[in-house]
């Protein structure tokens, strides 16, 4: 009976301890799948504002231009002055030139040319120099060892992240110099992020992005999920720092 008991208990525990098991994989399945919906429901947030920029820009830069060439066409159908018809046709054409300005900055905010034909540490380079042209502030970039991402998917979301980044850097923290480095980390690319702003720690920067209304903070943490990568804001007594651990695949 002893022998019987002790067989029927270690069988109990047993059972206890395999439906615990399922317990905590259903749990953490379903805390999974929730996970996933809202990484999918930011991503499609993120997408339909970007849609909305765009059609926001067309509409208001370029619709306007197009508007401003119909009156222009209707102005020279009826002058007979060579003068005026002159100065509508060079308007016309100063306009047409600004559509064409308009339509290729869209398009290079979508799909960046350098970062297609060069890759991504060009593609810094690049935003890095139209920083300093603006005088925003003083930035500068270094990459140690060769970089490259070949699924230019990640690639773009990559540099889309990077460059959220460095804009709510100089929108919110205000430094006056960045400096950026990029370099592999056991099969991983980190880039980090130093500058002389304001700090913040990682824990304000959610909880900032999690009341915020805007685009900025949500989309940076949007795109940090959808490459299964990682994001940290420290500081020191000198420096601020964002260091993005992403890995290649």
């Amino acid at each position: 009976m002893g022998i019987l008991f002790l067989v029927f208990f270690i069988i109990l525990i047993v059972l206890l301890y395999q439906k615990r098991m399922q317990a905590a994989k259903t749990e953490l399945a379903t805390s999974e799948k929730d996970h996933q919906k809202k990484l999918l429901d930011a991503s499609l947030e993120v997408a339909e504002q970007e849609r909305q920029k765009i059609a926001v820009n067309i509409h208001d830069e370029v619709g306007l231009n197009l508007s401003i060439l119909k009156i222009n066409l209707n102005k020279l159908i009826n002058s007979r002055d060579k003068e005026v018809m002159d100065g509508i046709v060079s308007t016309s054409y100063a306009l047409i030139d600004d559509s064409i300005e308009i339509v290729r900055g869209i398009y290079n905010d979508i799909r960046p040319k350098t970062l297609i034909t060069m890759g991504l540490v060009a593609a810094i380079r690049e935003l890095v120099r139209e920083i300093n042209i603006s005088g925003a502030a003083e930035v500068s970039v270094f990459c140690h060892k060769e970089v490259s991402i070949h699924d230019k998917s990640r690639e773009l979301q990559l540099h889309r992240l990077i460059k959220e980044v460095l804009n709510n850097t100089l929108r919110h923290a205000k430094p006056s110099f960045i400096e950026i480095n990029i370099e592999n980390i056991e099969n991983k690319l980190g880039v980090s992020i130093l500058h002389n702003g304001m700090k913040i720690t990682t824990e304000k920067i959610k909880e900032l992005a999690e009341k915020s209304k805007g685009l900025g903070l949500k989309s940076i943490f949007t795109r940090i999920g959808l490459l299964e990568a990682d994001i940290a804001f420290t500081a020191d007594r000198e420096k601020a720092k964002v260091h993005i651990t992403c890995p290649y695949v």
